[in-house]
């Protein structure tokens, strides 16, 4: 289903970035141009907000029963990083808009092209970037079931635990925990709850899958467009051994040295955008991760054992996901100034070969996305974090 729907949206203006600019329209994270319809999103997006909180009010109101705390948290964190990629992306809309339109014309001014091996390698990462898509909407989709079902699953598989609620042993079970003006363990209450709790976790995922989708197939086009500059620089002077001009050497040049310098001003802002919220997603990620396991061990019943390895499983999918594309996006800009050497250089005059020296130096630079001023998106710092998520939870155990 969702991969039909992923073929079916199509917008000849933007081939790369239809499916994942349909969603973010969809969700308000792209704000309508009507004033009205502006104000009603940034509304809903802040109801949100003021929900996540009471998940926290929630908390310290029931912060001295451990158990219960760690069963809330990892919840309470998704949400509360959930909020975070909202606002700041409405927050920094004009940033981000300009990141995509970059994106947008870049590959539109790429497909242009009739090269036979650049036509490979945009196909290639178009391909790629709906694959991502499909699996990471599935996920999201899979994750969202799994959220919402579980109070559900408990209450079917266990008729003690259906008694005690009956007689008022064990509280009515919800989907976050988070506290509202009114009695939210018996009808109507508890109902409205019910209805709240699966619009808000709705809400959730569709943020997440327009947010993280967004990102990661960025990163992609960033280093599909490191491997096409890469491949633009062999060709640059020729193919055939015959040379060209000092005239077409020098326009040769300058056009590689322009779309590097293009593609390094929006690499940067991108990494300005993202940077914040996934210095605070690595922080918060190892008390997500130690959550979601120790109520892994200490479940007792298979289904919950399920549902509960799942929303791990999204866990560190989602961390391994954002820090694989960053690296792969460092390992293409470590590769593109070989680009020249690669091309036939020999056949230039002796001002140009040393244009090409002072455009393999520039091509050198380039730099891992990173998360805050502290560390890098690289899989040396998913490593960390799962170490980190592992020490927190053998301390829980002990």
């Amino acid at each position: 289903m969702i991969h039909l729907f992923v073929d079916n949206i199509k917008d000849p203006q933007r081939p790369l970035l239809a499916p994942n600019y349909w969603i973010l329209r969809k969700i308000g994270l792209i704000l309508p141009e009507n004033k009205i319809n502006k104000v009603i999103f940034v509304i809903i997006h802040e109801l949100v907000t003021v929900f996540v909180i009471t998940q926290y009010m929630e908390l310290y109101l029931i912060r001295s029963d451990l158990d219960l705390v760690i069963t809330n948290l990892k919840v309470s964190i998704v949400s509360f990083i959930c909020i975070v990629k909202t606002n700041t992306f409405v927050f920094w809309q004009s940033s981000w808009k300009e990141v995509i339109d970059y994106v947008t014309e870049a590959d539109n001014n790429e497909r242009k092209d009739s090269n036979t091996a650049m036509g490979h390698i945009i196909s290639s990462y178009t391909t790629y970037c709906r694959r991502l898509l499909k699996f990471y909407w599935t996920l999201i989709l899979s994750t969202f079931f799994c959220v919402t079902g579980t109070p559900l699953i408990r209450y079917l598989s266990s008729s003690n635990y259906r008694d005690a609620i009956s007689n008022g042993t064990e509280p009515f079970p919800h989907i976050f925990s988070a506290w509202v003006p009114f009695d939210k363990y018996s009808f109507p209450g508890s109902w409205v709850i019910v209805c709240l709790h699966i619009v808000m976790c709705a809400y959730g995922a569709m943020i997440m899958s327009a947010y993280d989708t967004i990102a990661m197939v960025t990163m992609v086009f960033f280093g599909g467009k490191l491997e096409l500059l890469r491949e633009r620089c062999k060709n640059m002077f020729g193919c055939d051994g015959s040379g060209v001009s000092d005239d077409q050497a020098r326009t040769a040049l300058r056009d590689v040295h322009s779309m590097h310098v293009h593609l390094m001003k929006y690499s940067k802002l991108f990494d300005s955008l993202l940077s914040p919220v996934m210095f605070l997603y690595v922080v918060m990620c190892s008390f997500m991760l130690c959550a979601s396991a120790f109520q892994l061990t200490m479940a007792t019943n298979t289904t919950q054992k399920l549902l509960m390895a799942q929303y791990l499983v999204f866990g560190i999918a989602q961390l391994f996901m954002f820090c694989w594309h960053s690296n792969n996006v460092l390992e293409q800009g470590t590769q593109v100034m070989m680009g020249p050497y690669e091309s036939e250089w020999w056949v230039i005059g002796p001002k140009q070969k040393q244009e090409v020296l002072i455009l393999t130096e520039q091509l050198r630079i380039f730099e891992a996305f990173s998360a805050g001023p502290f560390s890098k998106l690289t899989l040396s710092t998913f490593i960390t974090i799962l170490k980190g998520a592992y020490s927190y939870y053998a301390l829980l155990r002990n």
